[in-house]
């Protein structure tokens, strides 16, 4: 049997772009990510940290950190992804203060020695073929006392979202995975195996939050009915609370390396 292989999204980062990062689903996920980030890190508002997105994809979230002073290495394994992300960031003015490394999350070292005092891993894991033994090798550019940003999609998310929209086939014949030409990811990942592996390896949960804990489900013609404020709010409210959080499309997990 042939080895499993990353994902590599080269051939799909226009689609990212107009169907996720251009739309609601992005804007509530940017929003949750920030919130959970400035309530436990100190200093993320005020800038100064160092910070490695591991996987950054076309760079939305981490030019919002640029553009609050942080110290910004992005790393992608997909060179289309990349490109993407340093004309992001050239448009705004922040191309020289930020370094663009292409390469896989698995060959990090070969680029980097230092540690960071944040390190953001955000939707890469459900679509690695090795995900524990990845998360494994990112600890190292942890620095002690710093902050681990996990975000990744739920496998009980998705049985949850087909459940309701009654495609049980897909339940029964286990073909929940996508097939690397779609945007469903190839490995979703069950949330109760995040945790331990993240408890294995010490990391200190500070906060759990889902990401578009109710968006999916709702119709086309319903959210037009709803402003955008109050989805946000919504989904911000029920973002903490279970079961809403294990429901959710994503789940991010924000930990702290012990000292």
């Amino acid at each position: 049997m042939p080895k499993k292989q990353d994902q590599n999204f080269d051939d799909l980062s226009s689609r990212f772009r107009k169907n996720i990062y251009n739309t609601a689903k992005g804007q509530i996920r940017l929003k949750i990510l920030w919130r959970d980030l400035l309530e436990q890190i100190p200093d993320i508002e005020t800038g100064g940290l160092s910070i490695l997105d591991a996987g950054a994809g076309q760079g939305n979230f981490a030019l919002q950190l640029a553009q609050k002073g942080h110290h910004l290495t992005l790393c992608d394994l997909s060179v289309k992804m990349l490109q993407d992300a340093q004309s992001l960031f050239a448009e705004h003015h922040f191309e020289k203060d930020v370094q663009f490394i292409h390469t896989s999350v698995q060959e990090l070292s070969q680029h980097i020695e230092m540690q960071y005092d944040v390190v953001l891993f955000h939707a890469v894991l459900e679509w690695l073929a090795e995900p524990e033994e990845t998360l494994k090798q990112l600890l190292a550019f942890i620095k002690p006392g710093g902050y681990l940003s996990l975000m990744f999609y739920s496998r009980t998310g998705l049985v949850y979202q087909n459940l309701t929209h009654g495609n049980f086939d897909y339940i029964l014949n286990n073909t929940l995975s996508g097939q690397g030409k779609t945007l469903t990811p190839t490995n979703p990942q069950n949330p109760q195996d995040v945790y331990q592996w993240l408890d294995k390896l010490k990391l200190k949960t500070k906060v759990k939050s889902g990401i578009r804990v109710f968006y999916d489900g709702i119709s086309r013609e319903r959210r037009k009915q709803i402003s955008e404020e109050d989805l946000f709010e919504l989904e911000q409210q029920y973002s903490r609370i279970e079961p809403y959080c294990s429901l959710a499309r994503y789940v991010h997990v924000l930990c702290q390396k012990p000292v």
